[in-house]
């Protein structure tokens, strides 16, 4: 039996299954599937809420993405996270952008 272009073949499940299981106690090779068809197909993902989520602050999306408050200013900068101002002082941090920065990194 020839495997599709995109499937895995089952020995590699099986060795990603054994390397992850320390990690990730729940893991099987059935869920591990799961997993990738659904990165593959982005229709099968859960839909998000449709509320909009309220803005971080420097500090919160820094704890958030795990950086200090100066790499914050700088992805503000750059450009990479979307600042919204409230007034001079009052600065946040759209929660969309940091969540997208989250996914596909600082690049």
């Amino acid at each position: 039996m020839q495997a599709s272009k995109n499937e895995i073949p089952s020995g590699i499940i099986q060795a990603t299954v054994g390397l992850l299981l320390p990690y990730i106690t729940n893991i099987s090779p059935d869920n591990l599937k799961k997993a990738l068809e659904t990165i593959d197909n982005p229709n099968t993902a859960v839909e998000k809420d449709p509320r909009p989520q309220k803005p971080y602050t420097r500090k919160e999306a820094a704890e958030v993405l795990g950086v200090s408050i100066p790499s914050i200013d700088r992805y503000m900068a750059s450009g990479r996270l979307t600042r919204v101002r409230y007034s001079a002082r009052a600065i946040r941090i759209s929660a969309d952008s940091v969540h997208k920065l989250m996914a596909y990194g600082a690049e």
